[in-house]
């Protein structure tokens, strides 16, 4: 039986079997949400689930659940209507990044940012 190592917010790292967990897939198929109980505290726990999640957690053997279910579990699910940018708005771009890694340095931008949350 392969063990599965993850997470829980409260325990921290805890194993658990391929039965233990649930995939939730999105309707593309290549990312969702996974959930389980935590051994350790008996929490539910539900985490995204990116490509690279997805195929891990189905190569260890759990089986994908319907996108129903996830629905009534109250996992968000994205369409491609949510992730497309805006048709109008310019890609984001590596100046961007470089930029905002800038802005970030700067402790009166943070200083302003922080003032208008209050």
């Amino acid at each position: 039986m392969t063990t599965i190592r993850t997470k829980c917010p409260t325990c921290g790292e805890v194993d658990m079997g391929a039965a233990a967990i649930s995939l939730f897939l999105e309707t593309t198929g290549d990312r969702g949400a996974f959930a389980f109980t935590c051994p350790e505290c008996l929490e539910e726990v539900s985490k995204p689930a990116s490509r690279k999640t997805v195929a891990l957690l189905i190569a260890a053997g759990v089986e994908p659940a319907g996108t129903d279910e996830g629905l009534e579990l109250g996992i968000p699910w994205l369409t491609a209507e949510d992730r497309s940018p805006e048709p109008d708005a310019p890609a984001f771009c590596l100046d961007d990044v470089i930029r905002f890694h800038f802005l970030l340095e700067d402790d009166a931008v943070i200083e302003e940012l922080l003032a208008h949350e209050r």
